[in-house]
Order: C-alpha cells, then structure tokens, then sequence
C-alpha cells in the first residue's frame, strides 16, 4: 500500500492528528497511534466519509473512497466514545448539534468556553444546555487575557501552547521582544497555519460534519 495521509478526529479530547502511514487494517494504523502517542483506548473507529466502522484488528482499512465525485485513498478516521450514553445525560452529539441550532446558542458557547461548539466536548456542551447558560471562570486581571487563556485551553497542544505563549509574553516584559516582534511573529505564524491547512486533503469543518452525522 502506498502512503496516504489519514486524518484522526477523537471526539473525547477534540484533539486532531495527521499520520502518514501505509498501513492496510486497524491494527497496523492503531500500533502506529500508540507509537506517536495517540491513545485509542475505549474508543470506536469509524472511516468519516465512507462511515465504515472498523470493528477488529483485522478490520482492513478502507481504499479508493469516493470523496467529491473522485476517489481517495486518504481518509478521516473518528475516535468516539464506545459508551453511547455520556455520564451527563443521554444524548448523542448529533442530538446536541441540532439542540444547539434550535436554541441559538453558539454565540453563547463561544463567548462561554472561547471556541467554536463544533470544538468543545460533548459533556461540557450538555451541561451548559443543562444549566441554561456557562460561564467558564476565569481569574485573569483584563477580559483580553481572560480570552486568551480560553482559547489556549481548548487548543490540542493545550500545556505547549500554553508554555510558549507565556514564554512570549515574559520575553515582551522583559523588554527582549517588542511589539513589532510580536506582530511579525504573528504574521508568520498566521501564514504557516494557512499553508498547513491548505496540504490537509479535509477542512476542519468538513471533519465536524462528519462527526456530526455519525
């Protein structure tokens, strides 16, 4: 098998992954995760476009997938809970999704947790349902910091993130960064994040939406 590029969505921890793999079955892409650190453990594995599930170690790996009118060999594999019910209540997150349109609540959410609600976890966004409104506590001084560490909080990378925005921001007080370096630095970070987008063969929205339909 060639190499192809297979995305991994876990729906647990909202955290997403590429791996360049040649892999054939489950098995051969599951010891690859657990060689690069990605845990698996009580999850299930569906394909997102074809909406194979993938049951056993055997299970082969789906190949020349239709995917907008042409075939692929990349593929979007998601990582959701294997327990149906989550301990917060029963519903499922398509169930969640649609509550959430109906009720007009992703400005809400977002100003809430500082995220996209396609981006929190299925456990938060049942409680704050659940309690009508949710408001993540935040001790900062200003409401820029406050919204800052919101949106580190819901990065992948969380405690690196983290590490170095702190890192950045004592190198500014200590007067060994300015302004203007920050910004450059902000710029080159916002063209490299556009270049990585652009060389994954899934948007993030596209994988939200296949996750929504599972």
């Amino acid at each position: 098998m060639e190499t192809r590029q297979i995305m991994i969505a876990d729906t647990k921890t909202q955290r997403r992954y590429t791996i360049e793999t040649a892999a054939t079955t489950l098995g051969e892409l599951q010891d690859q995760m657990t060689a690069q650190g990605i845990d698996y453990s009580g999850m299930t594995f569906t394909e997102g476009i074809s909406k194979t599930q993938l049951i056993t170690r055997d299970s082969p790996l789906p190949t020349n997938v239709m995917y907008k009118g042409r075939p692929t060999n990349n593929l979007v594999m998601l990582l959701t809970n294997t327990q149906k019910n989550i301990a917060s209540g029963t519903m499922s997150r398509k169930e969640v999704y649609s509550t959430i349109k109906a009720l007009h609540l992703e400005e809400e959410i977002k100003q809430a947790f500082g995220d996209n609600y396609t981006r929190i976890s299925t456990a938060d966004l049942v409680k704050f349902i659940d309690d009508g409104a949710g408001v993540v506590e935040c001790l900062e001084d200003t409401e820029e910091e406050c919204h800052c560490l919101k949106k580190v909080a819901t990065s992948p990378n969380a405690p690196l993130v983290e590490w170095l925005y702190a890192s950045i921001k004592m190198l500014v007080a200590d007067n060994l960064l300015y302004a203007s370096d920050v910004e450059t630095l902000a710029e080159l970070l916002e063209e490299l994040a556009a270049r990585e987008k652009e060389s994954s063969p899934f948007s993030e929205e596209e994988i939200d939406n296949m996750i929504a339909s599972i």
